[in-house]
């Protein structure tokens, strides 16, 4: 009976870790390099995801978040999406494979003419 016991408690142990929901995050450190405002900043994969809008004030740094958990099962890239000095900035960059983001981080600097981007694996 003790045997039965166990296995069931086993079981329950192991039926709720496989139930658990994991998140995955892709993470981003992005710099504003200019000596202007950025506004309405978002950073989404190709697919739809939520939006998360924030502004950046110059030579300003934030750590930014993109919840990446109910993506399917794809590969793409991402899309880095900006206001700046009334002007609308859009460049496509990175890579994910299968829904998981390939970096640890991925470090955005914001020049006056140009977005920098380097990849941390």
């Amino acid at each position: 009976m003790k045997e039965v016991n166990k296995l069931i408690g086993i079981l329950i142990i192991v039926l709720t870790l496989i139930s658990c929901e994991f998140k995955t995050i892709a993470n981003f450190k992005i710099t504003n390099n200019c000596s202007t405002e950025i506004d309405s900043l978002v950073i989404y994969p190709n697919e739809n995801a939520d939006e998360k809008y924030i502004s950046l004030k110059p030579r300003e740094t934030v750590e930014y978040k993109v919840d990446m958990t109910n993506i399917g099962r794809v590969d793409g890239d991402y899309l880095i999406s900006y206001k700046i000095n009334n002007q609308s900035i859009s460049q496509e960059f990175g890579y994910y494979s299968n829904g998981y983001p390939l970096e640890e981080l991925i470090i955005i600097e914001i020049e006056e003419d140009s977005i920098i981007f380097d990849f941390g694996y």
